[in-house]
């Protein structure tokens, strides 16, 4: 008896209104999550709003680059030129098996238009302004959340059907943090005192991603070192000024991205410890929780919902962020019984693998679509 043959993966036209000539963090995901969907079988192209300048993440990507040449390049000016240009591309590109994936209202709003299966991907809720045009959208428009409790909201508050609508966290490039090697003992950054344990946070110096609590726990413990790498030098001053002066604290400037997988491997533990300050703090999905889970160092994080979502006790050590003494508890247990914690950290290092790598989170995308049977035949009001 012949076995059926399984249907081939459908073509992904994805269509972003971001400017892709720098390795910021979004930059760098939006080429992880195209390269994911090539990685499956998807023939994929890209149309973005584009200048004389490309990033070299996305340059070598084995896909179609689709640019959209655009005049205007800030804000609203922007938004709508490369909305207005985008139509006729799009009409042509968006047919048969085809699936449009974007993080544009505005993109969703005009692919709908051409495309029978759209995929709109938020980050965190709409805008006043765009929650206005949301009832715009077809009934049959595909919705991902970045995190379970985004997902509740979309489909509490927009009305969309829960087979419509998906969770898909973030992911990380397993490799690339698993199998980096740690820096020699004597290039890896380290504060003037000499500690036996030394803790990384890197990313953005902002008080709201708990700077605050890691100047708690510097004070509280002197024994142990803080390296933090984010920001641009001003950022640096202000971090100091904000109380990170101390002799087991150092504060670096951003460095490469290419560089951190090494710089992960070379530390004790790494430090997330955000705040309810951080605005997205109810649906955010962070890049640098999968990256720290791939690497199996040893995290400290924050024990917000979202997070919660996706790791327990089991694979890292919580804290409470509204107790600014939490993190320095956390770090005298760590040290106390490093043993735990790396049983810890090689539970999420499987955890990441199993779970959330960018093809893993590719599939997942073209499953919802795949899965629910429902196809975009055109503008209908909710």
């Amino acid at each position: 008896m012949a076995t059926a043959t399984p249907p081939s993966p459908p073509a992904v036209i994805v269509a972003n209104n971001m400017i892709m000539e720098n390795e910021t963090a979004h930059v760098l995901q939006t080429c992880r999550m195209l390269e994911a969907f090539a990685a499956i079988g998807c023939d994929v192209t890209y149309l973005w709003p584009a200048y004389d300048k490309i990033v070299p993440a996305l340059a070598r990507l084995p896909i179609t680059l689709h640019p959209i040449r655009c005049q205007a390049r800030y804000g609203k000016a922007r938004y709508g030129e490369f909305l207005a240009r985008l139509l006729s591309p799009l009409r042509r590109l968006a047919g048969g098996n085809s699936v449009v994936v974007t993080r544009s209202l505005g993109v969703a709003l005009v692919g709908q238009l051409v495309s029978r299966r759209l995929v709109l991907e938020l980050h965190r809720d709409l805008k006043a302004g765009a929650r206005l045009a949301a009832p715009l959208l077809t009934r049959r428009v595909y919705w991902v959340g970045i995190s379970g409790n985004l997902r509740e909201h979309i489909i509490s508050v927009y009305g969309v059907p829960a087979a419509q609508a998906a969770a898909c966290h973030d992911a990380v490039d397993y490799p690339a943090f698993a199998k980096a090697e740690p820096l020699p003992a004597a290039e890896r950054p380290r504060p003037a005192t000499d500690t036996a344990l030394v803790h990384l946070y890197y990313g953005t110096l902002r008080p709201e991603r708990g700077l605050s609590l890691i100047a708690t726990a510097a004070k509280a413990l002197p024994d142990h070192g803080f390296v933090l790498i984010g920001g641009t030098a001003a950022d640096v001053a202000a971090a100091h000024a904000g109380g990170l002066d101390l002799p087991n604290v150092l504060v670096l400037p951003a460095v490469a991205h290419d560089r951190i997988p090494r710089l992960l491997r070379s530390y004790d533990s790494v430090l997330l410890p955000y705040t309810r300050d951080v605005g997205t703090h109810q649906w955010m999905s962070p890049l640098k929780l999968f990256e720290a889970l791939a690497s199996g160092t040893p995290a400290v994080v924050s024990n917000l919902g979202p997070i919660a979502e996706v790791v327990s006790g089991e694979h890292v050590s919580f804290i409470d962020c509204d107790r600014p003494e939490s993190l320095g508890e956390a770090l005298t247990a760590l040290a106390a019984d490093p043993a735990a914690a790396r049983k810890r950290a090689a539970a999420g290092q499987a955890r990441a693998l199993a779970h959330h790598t960018w093809e893993r989170r590719a599939r997942d995308i073209i499953t919802l679509v795949e899965s629910s049977g429902v196809e975009n035949s055109g503008v209908e009001g909710r």
